[in-house]
């Protein structure tokens, strides 16, 4: 994927007990994004801080489809539960 980012932010959720990782365009849409549960921020910053595309593919899917939800959550809690909602489909795929 080529795009130009023109911010990155580093984001601590407390009560999903998360680092977030987020790319931004020039418009301020969101990019890429990742996640690393633990508070752990220098092993973050050591494997974490680049896009998941797998990820950003689904959330990217994820607001097209929850638009309601999007709208009725703040851009950090929809980010949350569309990274909760992958982690468990993945794990999902990984038990079989």
């Amino acid at each position: 994927m080529e795009y130009s980012v023109r911010k990155v932010e580093h984001l601590w959720c407390e009560n999903d007990d998360r680092w977030v990782y987020i790319e931004y365009n020039e418009n301020g849409e969101i990019l890429g994004l990742n996640f690393m549960q633990c508070d752990d921020y220098f092993n973050f910053l050591d494997g974490w801080c680049e896009c998941d595309d797998g990820l950003t593919e689904y959330y990217t899917h994820m607001v097209e489809v929850f638009k309601i939800e999007r709208q009725s959550s703040n851009k950090l809690g929809f980010i949350n539960k569309v990274m909760w909602s992958y982690h468990l489909a993945r794990s999902m795929e990984i038990k079989r």
